[in-house]
């Protein structure tokens, strides 16, 4: 069998070595559900399945899978332009037969359905299950498959359809399994034929049953969008630092080169503790045939060290980040396979031998927790949408988006802090929690009900480890009455929990508004809430205590809107979830930039209300945060616009809560306990000023430059914790020094520890270009200049 191998064009880089281009522009993938993954019953629309990349698109209907639609796609789309072009790239798309078939005893059966096509209720699409989907891999599986011949007869079978799609081929795999194991096929064949007018793919096996004889009840069709490359002269063997060597065996279920590693014999404690130590895996390739291609590649590590918190990166053999993406997806919860990391990636192969490094980072990266961004499977678990997992370290998570609602109705689920424990002999290096839930846009159907997510896309832009990104596009309701595009990222850092959260709705028909709001903190979670305090940038506007005696039907604020200038903030001081069985910490939100249009008016100032959530006896009422518009504004009209920008921090409420090793901040919390000045630190401090010589500043915090000259020196004013700052349009993946700059001295940044573990690279296809991420260490820096340089 054949797979592909994509053809690529040499780089010569500007350091005198060369690289494989490490991606083209059309190598990238998306999965998603059409019309949404949760519905209210009376939602007749239907429930497709779609994959999309940057050579092909695919969808199949679960009500009816003898009909698909597919068809090539030759626009120059890039991975996040494709994002932003949400399903219009796939309205074209020509109809396709798809055969499923198994003849038995003299009966033709045909899949017309699965039980995801069957079943009703918001639930109705758990049968239909997300594995893992990121920038190259989106792995689906449809069970329960509905055979029927000619005249409407059952098979009785167990049987599923898995779906595994590269950028330029997708693999259909069928398995059919007799009911009962004492009732084998007589003498079966199975088939699998996808078909269109100038396009056809087939295969069929024979299934037998009965006298000891072998049973193949799989059949795999790999579907080549484009012209295969010959596997000949391919091999790839994979050696974690125990030595032992795994032959990476072609799986064509997974259409890719796969390497299984169990049981790695490390030196350092795993598990939940300060992991300061890589999984560093060597990968080692042959390649005796064509020069320059790239192999697709899954290594699937099952004794992960700690799977709540990992970043997988692809080094050069010296260890150093080549930029070459990895897809980062995992799972926790299937207990049949126990937790695992899945890591994908197309790995480019000259002629001859290739050699890399992929390193996993856990707790650190440098000498800071490392942050990531993972797709966190939810099989065995539940729901089996789309489930998002960041997490600074890895003891725990930092914040969960529930991005197909497949769990639960609201967007932010789990929400924890960083290096916090209950008091001064608490735990360490554990799950925390800083209040669960929140939510975004709260707008309702003509019916009352609140809309729902549809045609969600998700770009994995970078999974960490010093500046995660991912993006999303999609909208609101089956009818498209609100599109909606979101930035998320989340950064490396030793304080507390950072959460950046870009959103940008456009209403397309009028809604009425739901008691949500444009934002919501907080939701089905109890935390005591004695004060609650809000401000701008010049410092606070008003603190109220919570009277101990409100009800769920009065706010502590009604409808105030945030005057003087941002970033405005609103904390919640002293506030502790109800269970303190691990660290807590408190939450707050800061709102960096605001921009809305509501029925043809300007607002640039943003309105609140904190309504109280939940009570008990004998606590402080639970209280939550909703961004609303401004008064009078109960419904939204078609042209309306919002632009967020929102950070959620999670920081500790005293000193003894908090074991991380920054000094300025603990001795801020010892000075300052149960306070909302905790929460104005970071809004001022972190109100940067910026000024860039030798390229453009594109984002002020997290700082973003496109650099326009090998020299980019940038002048910052301002800076609490790790900064995050990110160079753009950079020629080269290697060769660059970052140094502070002090009178004429200037003095590299060097945060590694076991050597190039410090900065983040990633390679952009779109302009051929770097990035390239660092943490500025900016506590107590009124003013610092850094200088990032080619060598």
């Amino acid at each position: 069998m054949k797979t592909r191998l994509t053809f690529l064009v040499t780089l010569a880089l500007l350091t005198g070595s060369a690289w494989a281009m490490p991606l083209d522009s059309k190598d990238f993938t998306f999965g998603y559900w059409l019309n949404g993954w949760r519905k209210h019953e009376g939602d007749a629309s239907r429930d497709i399945l779609c994959i999309e990349t940057g050579h092909y698109g695919l969808t199949f209907d679960v009500s009816d899978l003898t009909q698909v639609t597919f068809g090539e796609r030759n626009d120059a789309l890039d991975y996040v332009a494709a994002l932003e072009g949400g399903a219009e790239r796939l309205a074209g798309l020509a109809p396709a037969e798809l055969t499923i078939e198994v003849e038995n005893e003299g009966s033709t059966y045909r899949a017309v359905s699965c039980q995801a096509g069957i079943d009703r209720g918001v639930a109705r699409l758990k049968h239909a299950r997300l594995w893992e989907s990121g920038r190259f891999v989106q792995h689906f599986d449809l069970l329960g498959l509905v055979f029927k011949d000619a005249h409407g007869n059952r098979l009785d079978c167990n049987s599923r359809l898995v779906i595994v799609a590269w950028p330029d081929s997708f693999a259909i795999t069928v398995t059919v399994e007799p009911l009962r194991a004492m009732l084998p096929w007589a003498d079966a064949t199975l088939r699998l034929r996808l078909k269109q007018a100038n396009r056809s793919w087939s295969r069929e096996t024979r299934m037998y049953g009965g006298g000891g004889r072998q049973r193949d009840d799989t059949l795999v069709l790999v579907c080549d969008v484009k012209e295969p490359a010959s596997r000949e002269g391919v091999s790839v063997k994979v050696t974690p630092a125990d030595n032992q060597v795994v032959n990476a065996v072609f799986d064509p279920v997974m259409n890719s080169y796969v390497a299984r590693i169990r049981d790695i014999r490390r030196r350092w404690r795993v598990g939940y503790t300060d992991i300061r130590h890589y999984d560093d895996i060597r990968v080692h390739v042959e390649n005796n045939g064509r020069d320059g291609v790239r192999i697709p590649l899954l290594i699937e590590l099952k004794d992960v060290a700690n799977v709540t918190g990992v970043c997988p990166i692809l080094c050069d053999a010296a260890g150093v980040p080549t930029g070459i993406p990895v897809q980062l997806s995992k799972n926790w919860h299937y207990a049949k396979m126990g937790t695992y990391l899945r890591a994908f990636a197309l790995l480019p192969a000259a002629s001859g031998a290739s050699d890399y490094m992929l390193r996993i980072i856990y707790g650190f990266y440098g000498t800071l927790p490392s942050a990531s961004h993972a797709q966190l499977s939810l099989v065995g678990y539940g729901g089996h949408g789309r489930w998002e997992q960041l997490a600074i370290g890895c003891w725990g998570e930092t914040m969960c988006f529930d991005m197909d609602l497949s769990c639960v109705d609201n967007t932010i689920t789990d929400v924890r802090a960083l290096m916090a424990r209950n008091g001064l002999h608490g735990r360490t290096w554990n799950w925390t929690d800083a209040g669960w839930g929140g939510d975004w846009l709260h707008a309702l159907d003509a019916r009352g009900q609140k809309l729902y997510f549809s045609e969600m896309k998700t770009a994995y832009v970078a999974h960490g480890p010093c500046l995660s990104e991912v993006r999303y596009d999609g909208a609101y309701g089956s009818k498209r009455e609100v599109d909606v595009s979101v930035v998320l990222r989340t950064l490396r850092t030793d304080d507390y929990a950072r959460t950046f959260q870009t959103l940008r709705y456009r209403f397309n028909a009028g809604v009425p508004m739901g008691k949500g709001g444009l934002f919501k903190m907080g939701h089905r979670h109890y935390v005591m809430t004695p004060k609650v305090a809000y401000g701008h940038r010049d410092g606070l506007l008003a603190e109220a205590s919570v009277d101990p005696g409100a009800t769920v039907s009065t706010s502590v604020v009604e409808h105030v809107e945030l005057s003087g200038s941002g970033p405005w903030w609103v904390a919640f001081p002293g506030s502790v979830p109800r269970h303190r069985k691990w660290g807590t910490a408190s939450r707050a939100l800061v709102i960096r930039g605001y921009r809305a249009t509501f029925g043809g008016r300007t607002s640039t100032a943003p309105s609140i209300s904190m309504p109280v959530a939940l009570v008990r006896k004998n606590m402080p009422p639970s209280v939550s945060l909703s961004l609303v518009p401004p008064r009078g504004v109960t419904a939204f009209q078609p042209g309306d616009t919002v632009e967020m920008d929102l950070e959620w921090i999670t920081p500790p409420r005293v000193a003894d809560d908090y074991y991380g090793p920054n000094d300025a901040f603990r001795q801020h919390l010892a000075q300052n306990p149960r306070s909302w000045k905790t929460v104005y630190r970071e809004v001022a401090g972190n109100d940067l000023k910026v000024q860039v010589a030798g390229g453009a500043l594109l984002n002020r915090y997290p700082v973003i430059i496109r650099a326009e000259s090998d020299t980019v020196t940038v002048d910052i004013e301002g800076g609490v914790g790790y900064v995050p700052i990110r160079f753009e349009g950079l020629k080269s993946s290697t060769g660059h020094v970052l140094s502070r700059k002090a009178g004429d001295q200037l003095t590299p940044l060097d945060q590694s520890v076991h050597g190039n573990d410090f900065w983040q690279t990633d390679y952009d296809p779109a302009s051929k270009h770097y990035k390239v991420t660092y943490n500025l260490p900016l506590d107590g820096l009124q003013k610092s200049t850094w200088v990032l340089k080619r060598k």
